[in-house]
């Protein structure tokens, strides 16, 4: 029986592929700016569909004052823009500083605070978040996950956002093979 040559250029098998039904895992620990960041991703997607009614709302009425200002001349149309441009600020800031208060309600609640050490794992299709407040279980096919710059964000149905810093204690390889698993139920 002859044996085939090994070719140099196929991938070695790799831990990732045998462990892809086991049990995923990874530990970090929270920070004010990983907090923050996560914060302000969630403001973003969580409430995208009241903030883009409120923006054609104010674009309309921004658009309606500017006509109405046009013939009363130029310094009445160059005050109506200020105003209009302080107004939609006030209103924006507005809806966005509600989200902001209740999701660190439930940060607080959840505990996620800054300095925590949590430890994210995902087993059988169950995602499995523990922080010093105890532990927490979402079935993975009801969390959004979202890819941003500094990790991943999961938003699950309840009102609170769980960010996953890429920055943690695990490997490169872990962390990847922990979000495969969560996106891929």
């Amino acid at each position: 029986m002859t044996q085939e040559p090994t070719n140099p250029y196929q991938p070695v098998a790799s831990l990732t592929d045998e462990n892809e039904h086991g049990k995923s895992e990874i530990q970090f620990q929270l920070t004010r700016r990983i907090l923050r960041t996560g914060e302000s991703r969630y403001v973003i997607y969580a409430s995208s569909n009241r903030r883009l009614i409120a923006s054609l709302a104010i674009i309309t009425l921004s658009t309606i004052l500017f006509i109405a200002a046009l013939p009363y001349g130029i310094h009445t149309f160059i005050t109506s823009m200020i105003i209009t441009l302080v107004g939609a600020a006030f209103v924006y800031s507005a809806l966005l500083y509600r989200s902001r208060i209740e999701a660190r309600q439930n940060l607080i609640q959840y505990g996620m605070v800054d300095g925590a050490t949590c430890t994210v794992s995902m087993s059988a299709g169950q995602f499995t978040f523990t922080t010093p407040a105890g532990k927490f279980h979402w079935p993975a096919s009801d969390l959004r996950i979202y890819r941003i710059p500094k990790g991943h964000l999961l938003l699950p149905r309840e009102r609170v956002f769980l960010m996953i810093p890429k920055a943690n204690d695990s490997t490169r390889a872990e962390y990847k093979q922990l979000i495969k698993a969560i996106k891929s139920h």
